[in-house]
């Protein structure tokens, strides 16, 4: 997708204008609402723009943004800009904004928050190393105490369920030692399963107080910290007041609670002239980012504060048809269905359907379709492929159709866990080739014990494959084969000869052939990277890991002949890696009782990716803007990034995967919300009518950021062969078998 291009002065609506030109001072605040897709966004970043120009100072200014892919898009535009100042702005997240002043007011507030150590500076944790904390926290419990023994799930769902809990009592705003209380009230199956909640709480309750006790501030206790401690202090309410006269808010509903409450703050009737002016957007029947705490509840009590309220309904694109598509598919799922503009129609919206016995077939005609399309001369990336979930054999399949026909894919999805990207995968491998004497434990989850990593000869030829440029899978697991002797921990030298002759002959002849096979350029490329990871072997003395890989990428990685040397999106990816390792170096080095000596943080640093944790969002994952290409993503991503696109695929429309929750047992976000009241039990018909929703809420969104039409594809039998029969694919058997389908 393209970068963010601010509109002409001419091409703004009546209701653009009239927020654009919303008086700059006497403390009055707009709401601007409507549907996604109506131009409240444009409005916001075109006010900013005019408060620049008129010569507001930019550090005046806040904009609040619920995630970091709609900071992007303020950056975006501010680039552009022609005003004499444009540097400054606070472009923010909730998070952003409270680890930025926790910093800067950390004497103010570190006492009161109960840190051991209030003298000293805070340490800021990544998920990564909060996981890496909770680990040292719950894995004696599950050895010697049996915790959680009854789960089969891997560790890194484990890990990121239990600080879930934790982050969601930060954010919306309640005591985390109610946590076992607030789930166990509202839980109606087996009572055994409330020993889990338990068991969740002790965990919860040592890895804060853990925290406290070593300056450790992972996002819960920064944003506790700031919302509790910081934002109520007169003296930080007084600098605030004077810091920030502007504000701008986008897309209210998807943001959480304790940040509706600082929005509240500053605008509500308590702000007595502490600030000029302020424009806040909500987006009606948003609220994609609900499992990440959003609450659309608490934004609309916000929005009541408001001064003034700008209706904003017609939408900007021919989204009609797709609008009418939503609503008809919304009545068929027995919900009440929001009107849509005239003229829509719900069969006009559905350009062509797909309906096949095996997914792949379905996966396979999508890609085509795309191919199609773009032969007719639609643009690449006017298309987007959307799914409950993108799986790598979906990822897989798609791209490899894609790449025959020469059409480039934009891969959106979540961080995934990093042990799983095969790069880094491959770039670990190297570095326990560099270090053979590192014992790696590998543990899946709490039912199994620890295990010792063995590097095998799939682990070599993708490390090969990772670093020698053009070295496909099987020359790489030919190479591997010699590369690395069967019990041996580091790679062979592949030009040395035997003191005995008539060996010595037979190995050449074994080499020759095996070049023969892989090819002559790859020797020099092999020996190169043997011969660096061989002496830094010998020198016997480590560097800290993160130094050690930028090192490694430097010498080797980078250089002609190797695959990073003309790739950046494994550049990109390398330094994602860097970028988690010196973060955990800086987290855990020096902290008492841990991993202390260069050599036990690197060796730590690997068993804790390869065991599987999920991975924080690093600088190298938010490209300024997408590159051209068909974008493939789940439904939620795309929602959450605010994506706009002239075509649709949705696939796997049989899929559960539309309506059902990820299995959570240790957490539950309907319940640790602000609107749900403890001791209410949650029963089969809350469950059923939140699935409803959100469906509901989904295909609005696709709906409104679809301006060409919907290709809709359904298989009956799923990745894994599971008959499949959803309720999105039963809502569309209904609605789109009834006569007349224009009347949404």
């Amino acid at each position: 997708m393209p970068a963010w291009r601010l509109p002409l002065s001419d091409d703004y609506t009546a209701e653009q204008r009239s927020a654009i030109d919303y008086p700059r001072d006497g403390g009055e605040s707009l709401l601007l609402r409507g549907p996604a897709g109506t131009g409240k966004s444009t409005a916001l970043v075109a006010r900013l723009a005019n408060l620049l120009r008129e010569g507001c100072r930019p550090s005046e200014i806040l904009v609040l943004a619920p995630q970091r892919s709609w900071v992007d898009r303020f950056d975006q535009a501010i680039a552009q800009l022609d005003a004499p100042v444009r540097g400054g702005v606070d472009i923010v997240t909730y998070y952003g904004l409270a680890r930025r002043e926790v910093g800067l007011f950390w004497p103010l507030v570190a006492d009161s928050a109960g840190f051991a150590h209030p003298e000293r500076e805070p340490v800021f944790l990544t998920i990564e190393t909060a996981q890496y904390y909770m680990w040292q926290i719950v894995e004696p419990l599950l050895r010697e105490e049996g915790y959680f023994s009854d789960l089969v799930v891997r560790r890194g769902r484990l890990l990121s369920q239990l600080i879930d809990n934790l982050n969601k009592a930060a954010l919306v705003g309640f005591d985390y030692t109610t946590l076992h209380a607030r789930l166990s009230e509202a839980w109606s199956g087996s009572p055994d399963h409330t020993t889990r909640y338990v068991q969740a709480q002790d965990c919860a309750i040592r890895f804060r107080e853990h925290c406290l006790a070593h300056n450790l501030l992972d996002f819960s206790l920064v944003t506790e910290v700031y919302s509790r401690h910081l934002l109520p202090h007169a003296v930080y309410q007084r600098y605030f007041r004077a810091h920030y006269r502007h504000l701008l808010v986008d897309n209210l509903e998807e943001n959480v609670p304790v940040a509706h409450d600082l929005v509240s703050w500053i605008i509500g009737p308590d702000s007595a002239g502490g600030y000029a002016s302020a424009v806040v957007a909500l987006d009606e029947g948003g609220g994609y980012r609900l499992f990440l705490g959003a609450d659309p509840a608490t934004a609309e009590s916000v929005s009541a504060l408001c001064h003034d309220t700008l209706e904003m309904r017609a939408p900007l694109e021919r989204t009609q048809n797709a609008l009418a598509l939503a609503a008809t598919l919304t009545r068929a799922l027995g919900m009440p269905a929001a009107p849509v503009p005239d003229g829509g129609s719900a069969r006009d919206a559905v350009l062509e359907q797909f309906s096949g016995k095996y997914w792949i077939s379905m996966v396979r005609w999508a890609a085509r379709r795309c191919a199609a399309l773009v032969h007719d001369g639609a643009d690449p990336s006017d298309i987007a492929i959307l799914a409950p979930y993108v799986s790598d054999v979906m990822q897989f399949a798609i791209a490899e159709e894609c790449r025959a026909a020469g059409i480039p894919l934009q891969l959106l999805r979540p961080s995934a866990e990093l042990h799983t990207d095969p790069v880094i995968r491959g770039v670990l491998v190297l570095a326990l080739l560099a270090h053979p004497t590192w014992e790696i434990q590998i543990g899946a989850g709490p039912a199994s014990s620890a295990s010792a990593y063995v590097i095998a000869q799939q682990d070599v030829a993708l490390a090969l494959q990772t670093a020698i440029h053009n070295l496909d899978p099987i020359r790489a697991r030919l190479l591997a084969g010699d590369a690395l002797p069967l019990g041996e921990r580091a790679l062979k030298d592949l030009t040395s000869a035997s003191p005995d002759e008539t060996t010595a002959i037979a190995e050449a002849a074994k080499r020759a052939q095996l070049w023969e096979e892989v090819g002559y350029q790859v020797r020099e490329a092999y020996q190169i990277l043997y011969a660096w990871l061989a002496d830094y072997a010998a020198t016997g003395d480590p560097e800290p890991f993160d130094l050690f890989l930028a090192r490694m990428f430097g010498d080797v990685l980078s250089t002609p002949g190797f695959a990073f040397h003309a790739a950046p999106e494994g550049a990109r990816t390398y330094g994602r890696l860097v970028e988690s390792a010196r973060k955990f170096r800086e987290a855990v080095e020096d902290q008492p009782g841990l991993a202390s000596r260069v050599d036990d943080l690197g060796r730590e640093y690997i068993q804790l990716i390869l065991s599987g944790i999920a991975s924080a969002e690093y600088a190298a994952d938010r490209p300024q803007h997408l590159p051209g290409g068909v974008i493939l993503a789940p439904a939620y991503t795309y929602l959450t990034r605010d994506l706009h696109s002239r075509y649709q695929f949705w696939l796997d429309v049989g899929s559960d995967g539309w309506t059902n929750r990820p299995y959570q047992p240790l957490t539950q976000p309907y319940v640790l919300s602000r609107g749900w009241p403890i001791g209410k039990l949650w029963t089969d018909v809350e469950e059923e009518t939140s699935k409803r929703e959100n469906l509901v809420r989904v295909l609005g969104g696709l709906a409104a950021r679809c301006s060409g039409g919907v290709y809709l594809a359904h298989s009956q039998l799923g990745i894994g062969g599971e008959e499949q029969s959803g309720r999105l694919a039963r809502a569309v058997l209904a609605a789109l078998s009834r006569k007349d389908q224009r009347d949404a």
